[in-house]
């Protein structure tokens, strides 16, 4: 390793920690900039106890706090419970924090959806809109009261950040903002709200915690680069082992890492399936290899993993794919991918059909086979009914043991069709109604859903209880979006095709310092950023498996991250 990076983890992480103490006491914004494992939420902690330690310098006024700002409820959560209970600090989401703030801005509000033509006022004349609300996100119309679409928050705050009352209000509530992860954040939002500030007397000091090369979602910011905005690098790993930090560090030399003073070796192995001399796949999954041959590769490398000491047993490392259709097959559920059009559908439980055998018949059935009763019934959505006599007992004893054996071998179709047979408890009304109207004649003009339901019903119904495990995190796989946060001791990623956006072989091919296009940068980092999320969350073995074809360019830039020893090829029975 360069001796550059000789100097421990702990050293680069008190000196990210002094520069932040000294843009704080010069009232100055900061962005943190921090490589994955570099302890982010650690220095982000650190910080609102420096601001404790004096609140008089920070928060001069009884009323004044720091906010505090995530993009989900895990991440707030996470922050609450390290920090504790004190009123100074407001921890609240992005979403929650910015509509307490231009909840009272009715008038503006209104004024910027009338202009911004919301799809939700399709059906309504914004003049008759007398107030906005947000509640479960949904956008809707209802008594002349707007409900805001999750996504119309932000938006309307970055709208709201051109009046300098509005802007006034927070600066003089929170003299202090910090964004936890501020690359996720809506694209657009940040941006207006630093220019805002920028104009007032005395601006809050902005605090940006995040990694720009781990934005992975669509629509969020990415890099903020602004004058003014203090630029902290923390060049430090306190997850990985040396030898993952050493790729992390090839894949992105422009933030260096050290590895902890406690860090071992590590290992990073890559598979190629190169030389697989079947028919490659094509569409979205141009260049990779069949499905069987993946399994067969996955089932390969594990059992190398476990030969060579790496782990103790098949399920004792993290797999990751690109594609829910990916773990489906993987997994026993491959049919769904194919029947919704939006995974959300089903990895959601969005499906009220979905919902019902997940969250309903499922536990109801297992309660049964343990015998508690009482759960099984209010599983069902009821009260325990009264059995009068052993004849009803009988009936109910009949009936689900019917249904367990019904499920156990029949479709979706035929586990429904029981339930009605047996007529001991109801469908819920959501899926009655596409049981109903999916018995008349398939018509070209069907709402999806309707089509989907009739494709649901001829999945094996073996495929929702392979999806239940999935959901409950009884399994060993995830997607690489998934994961992005957490962090296992062995990871194998499995790197290919399946989402038109990504093509990862082509990334590791391309020259991240030639000229690219607008768009052939923004597919180039999009790729790059999940690559490096997923190779970071290996706390001590890393395994990259390419399913899909390499050309050259992409072996060499293999070749250079981990050198000849530490590549080999697949071999196909």
């Amino acid at each position: 390793m360069d001796k550059a990076l000789q100097a421990s983890a702990e050293s680069e992480s008190q000196s990210a920690f002094a520069q932040i103490v000294d843009a704080l006491q010069q009232k100055k914004s900061f962005k943190l900039e921090a490589g994955a494992g570099a302890g982010k939420t650690f220095s982000l902690v650190q910080a609102l106890d420096r601001i404790l330690g004096d609140r008089q310098a920070f928060l001069p006024l009884p009323y004044q706090r720091v906010a505090c700002l995530t993009y989900t409820n895990v991440a707030r959560d996470e922050i609450r419970a390290r920090v504790g209970v004190d009123s100074a600090i407001l921890v609240d989401t992005l979403h929650g924090f910015l509509w307490e703030m231009i909840a009272p801005f009715q008038k503006p509000m209104l004024e910027r959806l009338r202009s911004l033509g919301r799809v939700q006022f399709d059906e309504v004349d914004a003049g008759d809109i007398v107030a906005v609300e947000y509640t479960l996100g949904i956008p809707s119309v209802r008594d002349k009261v707007a409900s805001l679409h999750h996504e119309d928050v932000p938006s309307l705050a970055a709208e709201l950040f051109r009046e300098q009352k509005f802007v006034k209000v927070i600066a003089d509530r929170f003299p202090v903002v910090f964004v936890d992860e501020y690359q996720d954040t809506p694209a657009g939002f940040l941006e207006a709200a630093l220019v805002g500030f920028d104009g007032l007397d005395r601006p809050p000091i902005v605090g940006l915690f995040g990694d720009a090369w781990q934005q992975i979602y669509d629509d969020t910011c990415g890099s903020i680069e602004r004058q003014g905005l203090s630029a902290i690098p923390k060049k430090a790993n306190f997850r990985s082992d040396r030898a993952v930090v050493d790729l992390l560090n090839k894949l992105r030399p422009s933030l260096p890492q050290a590895p902890s003073d406690k860090a071992m070796d590590g290992s990073v192995t890559i598979f190629h399936t190169n030389h697989w001399v079947g028919e490659r796949q094509k569409g979205q999954w141009k260049g990779q290899i069949s499905e069987e041959a993946t399994s067969e590769s996955l089932a390969q490398v594990r059992e190398w993993l476990v030969e060579n000491g790496m782990i103790d047993g098949l399920d004792d490392v993290k797999i990751l794919m690109l594609t829910h259709s990916s773990i489906g097959n993987e997994l026993g559920y491959p049919s769904l991918s194919r029947v919704f059009r939006y995974n959300d559908s089903f990895i959601k439980k969005q499906d009220p059909t979905i919902e019902f055998f997940s969250d309903s018949l499922e536990p109801a059935l297992e309660a049964y086979e343990q015998r508690r009763f009482g759960l099984m019934f209010s599983r069902l959505g009821g009260r325990m009914p009264l059995l009068r006599s052993a004849g009803d007992k009988l009936r109910w004893a009949a009936g689900l043991s019917s249904l367990t054996a019904v499920c156990g071998t029949g479709t979706v179709g035929d586990v429904l069709d029981a339930i009605q047979d047996v007529k001991l408890f109801s469908l819920p009304s959501r899926v009655a109604s596409r049981e109903a109207d999916s018995r008349r004649a398939a018509d070209v003009a069907d709402p999806r859903r309707l089509v989907e339901h009739r494709k649901l019903r001829d999945v094996s119904y073996s495929e929702i209880r392979a999806l239940r495990s999935y959901l409950a995190e009884q399994s060993v796989f995830s997607t690489k979006h998934s994961v992005k946060g957490a962090e296992f001791d062995n990871v194998l990623v499995v790197v290919g095709r399946g989402w038109s956006k990504y093509d990862f072989g082509k990334m590791l091919a391309a020259d991240p310092d030639a000229h690219m296009n607008e768009k052939e940068r923004a597919s180039y980092e999009r790729a790059r950023n999940l690559f490096y999320v997923a190779c970071s969350r290996a706390k001590k073995n890393l395994v990259l498996l390419f399913v899909q074809e390499l050309d050259a360019p992409a072996e060499a830039r293999l070749h250079e991250f981990v050198g000849q020893n530490n590549i080999h090829e697949v071999k196909f029975s």
